[in-house]
């Protein structure tokens, strides 16, 4: 189950890195553009799965708990997204990093799993991390510039990411464990119909022509294709592997064990692929975020 979790980690960190090479989308059209392209790589591969596996058999709570999973995984990418766009990223991605504490507070209060000090101390220590490694030390000069949109995507952000992980734990406590597989497939198959939906009302093709800027939005897609297949790839299996293991780990040992690990590696990442200089505040955070992986694992 660790070694699970840790892929699980891996692929958020691969996920990040295709994303970040992507040109940033400019508006809500890109944006949901963005989001249907890999969503719809990803459900087509699951249906096409599900083709050559045991005949994948959904219930109706499935159904309905997938269809939610959908939507809220739609409506937490357009926010990180867009809160990326019009604000700092260092802030952005502490408020989603963050967000770890929805499921986490969730799972010792609505579902009563008892956390030992440890852990509690390891999730303490993985908040420290992220606070050094995403804001500690950084140029703040363009903190001023933010506004209530900004902060109101950011928010957003940190409830609807937090809330992924308590649909697909409860779906997989109501489940008996089971159908975990069923539930990533009806997920981003409504996720890629929302999605699209969102990128037809924002104008879609027609909106693209009239506003004249086909020139910053279709190369997009034209001339990162593999980027965008990477993106559904680690998207696909990550969220897979953490569906099947919120039904058989805590919560307050395996969201702060995948996030933390997420940040430290992608520190790391960074630092390597992108010649990003490791701050003060960065070494104080993967030194943080070490000691926590230790906490969370006593």
């Amino acid at each position: 189950m660790l070694l699970a979790a840790i892929a699980a980690a891996v692929m958020f960190v691969l996920q990040s890195l295709c994303l970040k090479r992507l040109p940033d989308p400019q508006n809500n059209r890109a944006s949901f553009g963005l989001i249907a392209a890999y969503c719809s790589l990803i459900a087509i591969g699951l249906w096409v799965w599900s083709l050559f596996t045991a005949e994948m058999a959904a219930s109706t709570m499935t159904w309905l708990l997938g269809s939610l999973y959908g939507v809220v995984f739609t409506s937490t990418m357009f926010c990180y997204t867009r809160a990326m766009n019009t604000g700092p990223l260092s802030y952005s991605s502490f408020y989603f990093s963050a967000s770890l504490m929805v499921p986490v507070l969730a799972s010792m209060t609505i579902w009563q799993e008892k956390a030992g000090i440890m852990r509690w101390i390891g999730l303490i220590l993985f908040l420290l991390s992220f606070y050094f490694i995403q804001i500690y030390g950084k140029h703040r000069e363009n903190a001023g510039k933010t506004d209530k949109r900004w902060l109101a995507y950011c928010l957003l952000a940190f409830l609807f990411n937090g809330l992924i992980p308590v649909v697909a734990k409860t779906h997989q406590l109501l489940m008996g464990g089971r159908e975990a597989a069923e539930l990533t497939l009806v997920g981003f198959t409504v996720a890629a119909l929302c999605s699209l939906l969102g990128w037809m009302v924002c104008g879609g093709y027609s909106g693209i022509r009239n506003s004249g800027e086909s020139s910053k939005i279709i190369p997009v897609y034209w001339q990162s294709t593999l980027l965008i297949i990477g993106v559904a790839l680690t998207t696909g299996i990550g969220n897979a592997l953490m569906n099947v293991l919120s039904g058989r780990l805590p919560g307050a040992y395996l969201y702060p064990l995948v996030n933390g690990s997420m940040i430290i590696l992608l520190t790391f990442a960074s630092a390597i692929f992108f010649k990003e200089k490791v701050t003060r505040g960065g070494a104080a955070g993967i030194a943080t975020g070490i000691l926590a992986i230790i906490a969370v694992n006593i």
